[in-house]
């Protein structure tokens, strides 16, 4: 199973109606500034497949490397604006960090720091 198959498969939310659109995604490039009444097992995904096809295109990439970012370091689950991490099961969390280190092979207006950073706290199994 490639990446993007995976993705749609561990995040199936990203398939229901109405679709989160690439002209969204295009008008709405950090996933941080939608504040916390979207569903991020929608959003997330779908940002995350943005990426694997139109990579480096804007600036998506680097505004979704720097977002699993935050979720992957807080601290706060309760928080529902940060806790995607804390909601992901471990197929979730294992896919998201095959996606973190596809961005650092790929994704040239990301920076490497943080995608490291990123890859780190994703590869925490206790969290």
């Amino acid at each position: 199973m490639n990446l993007k198959e995976e993705i749609i498969s561990l995040f199936p939310k990203v398939l229901i109606e109405p679709k989160v659109t690439d002209n969204f995604i295009e008008a709405n490039q950090n996933i941080m500034e939608l504040g916390d009444e979207v569903d991020y097992f929608k959003i997330v995904p779908a940002y995350m497949l943005w990426c694997l096809r139109k990579k480096d295109l804007l600036l998506v990439d680097m505004w979704t490397v720097n977002a699993l970012s935050e979720y992957g370091r807080t601290k706060i689950k309760d928080n529902t604006y940060f806790n995607f991490k804390y909601r992901c099961n471990a197929e979730q969390k294992d896919c998201v960090l095959s996606f973190l280190k596809w961005c650092n092979n790929e994704i040239i207006t990301a920076e490497k720091i943080q995608i490291e950073r990123a890859i780190k706290q994703w590869s925490k199994k206790n969290s």
